[in-house]
């Protein structure tokens, strides 16, 4: 992946533009805490058929905080439709995990005509009052004592200790010791409140969408990737066996493969459409 200077509203990203100028741009949008690195595997396996974006979401990585103390979801969908404007500068394919899937499932209401496809992995649905709570007073918490561990739960809870993923773990747990703090903590208390997209405006998404998680993953459940797929008109849900939620770091050749057949299924949709 090249690094590239951050766009004009501050959103540092990675690109890769060799391939076909003709084939639908990718714009890959990571989890809370997280960083544009952790689509490695993504952008290695679809650059060279197609334009490839992996972006730091604002106030993490390299990226620039929202100049807004009290953000919400509508805010970093502005940015991202700011950053298709500027940088990739036509409609492009969405792909984005955790709080990243539910900034490209906003993006594809209130941005239809820039989102040319959605895929959403370990979106979150209907989230139930208790896990409301318990994310709620995470977040509190994280905003009243930044200086506190920041790692060790999310990362036992994604990868329970298996050293078959221990280079993801590791990776993980130096981007959320090491990323900023005050942007992790707003983005976390906005995710926190979030119960998930309403369904009438799920209903809006005309676009091919495709929603995945992990079977294992409770918080992102296959029940509430599958209620989701029951809504969007063009929809697909897929579960993928024996993954928690970081599966696009994983479970890599299952992810790569569900997002390979997706793409094509984009392109066929906007060819019919044309």
């Amino acid at each position: 992946m090249e690094w590239s200077r951050k766009s004009s509203n501050g959103i540092a990203y990675y690109a890769d533009t060799h391939a076909d100028d003709r084939a639908t741009p990718v714009v890959f949008i990571h989890g809370v805490g997280l960083r544009a690195e952790s689509w490695q595997h993504q952008m290695e396996a679809f650059i060279a058929q197609r334009h490839c974006y992996a972006i730091d979401m604002p106030g993490h990585g390299e990226s620039a905080l929202l100049p807004i103390t009290e953000i919400n979801l509508k805010h970093f969908a502005a940015a991202v439709s700011d950053f298709i404007h500027t940088v990739v500068g036509k409609p492009a394919i969405i792909v984005g995990h955790s709080l990243g899937a539910m900034v490209a499932l906003q993006l594809a209401v209130s941005y239809h005509a820039l989102v040319q496809g959605v895929a959403a992995l370990n979106a979150i649905y209907e989230r139930s009052d208790s896990a409301i709570a318990d994310v709620q007073k995470r977040a509190t918490s994280l905003l009243q004592n930044m200086e506190q561990d920041v790692s060790a739960r999310p990362v036992e809870r994604w990868f329970v200790n298996n050293p078959q993923y221990q280079t993801a773990a590791d990776l993980c747990r130096t981007w959320l010791e090491n990323g900023n703090r005050l942007g992790y903590a707003r983005a976390y208390q906005m995710f926190a409140q979030l119960r998930g997209i309403e369904p009438a405006q799920l209903q809006q998404i005309g676009c091919p969408a495709l929603l995945l998680t992990g079977e294992l993953d409770a918080n992102s459940s296959p029940e509430m990737s599958e209620a989701m797929a029951d809504i969007i008109p063009h929809a697909t849900a897929i579960i993928v066996p024996d993954a928690r939620h970081m599966t696009q770091m994983t479970h890599v050749d299952a992810v790569n493969q569900a997002l390979a057949d997706f793409f094509k299924q984009c392109d066929a949709y906007h060819v019919c459409q044309a």
